[in-house]
């Protein structure tokens, strides 16, 4: 974007916001802030990443020190996601899959919304138990490519988590790739070795 000469930048944008000007590299730009939001107006620069964080910042608790400390939980947010997977599981145990699917997915979407503050293990933790809780939910309805994404997920996030290897077992059974099931069962079944499903499975499945 050229420079803008200063006797040319108005005072105020087309919203009545105050006109500021920025200097890069000794080029001048203008600039406005919304007051209600507190994100960044420029016509011509990427502020993608400078609103994300102004967003954010209006999501601490009030008179919260910044930058903000780990341990700051948003307690509304958490027993939403709690409300959706509780949801979730509630439709699951009645076979409801699509309702099952739909709640897992809301809790999804809300729980990857929190701040890069936030600790990392609490979104982790959520995440991959909505996903696999997901993937079980699909296997259930027999939807085993989208199971199996949702488990690879779970198995990228937490590898350590027996779960997220079973419910990707689960899917390539249902895809029929037995041998690839087999493989995902028993490193699972390293994990958690006196978990008797891993062995259950294992005996169900075709042999060679």
């Amino acid at each position: 974007m050229e420079e803008v000469a200063l006797d040319k930048i108005p005072e105020v944008d087309a919203n009545g916001n105050p006109q500021l000007v920025a200097v890069d590299q000794g080029q001048y730009f203008p600039f406005s802030v919304d007051p209600e939001t507190g994100t960044v107006d420029a016509p011509g620069q990427d502020v993608k990443l400078l609103n994300m964080l102004a967003r954010w910042t209006k999501m601490m608790p009030p008179k919260a020190p910044f930058p903000p400390p780990p341990h700051i939980v948003q307690t509304t947010l958490s027993k939403n996601v709690q409300m959706a997977k509780d949801s979730g599981n509630a439709s699951y145990r009645t076979k409801d899959w699509p309702s099952a699917i739909k709640h897992y997915t809301m809790g999804i979407a809300m729980a990857t919304t929190r701040p890069l503050w936030e600790a990392s293990e609490l979104t982790s933790d959520e995440l991959t138990t909505l996903l696999a809780n997901r993937s079980a939910a699909f296997n259930g309805a027999e939807a085993y490519v989208e199971a199996l994404c949702d488990a690879d997920a779970v198995v990228k996030i937490r590898k350590p988590w027996s779960k997220g290897h079973f419910r990707k077992g689960q899917a390539l059974t249902g895809l029929k790739r037995y041998e690839e099931a087999r493989a995902a069962y028993m490193l699972g079944q390293q994990f958690e070795p006196d978990n008797e499903e891993f062995a259950k499975a294992i005996a169900a499945l075709p042999k060679a």
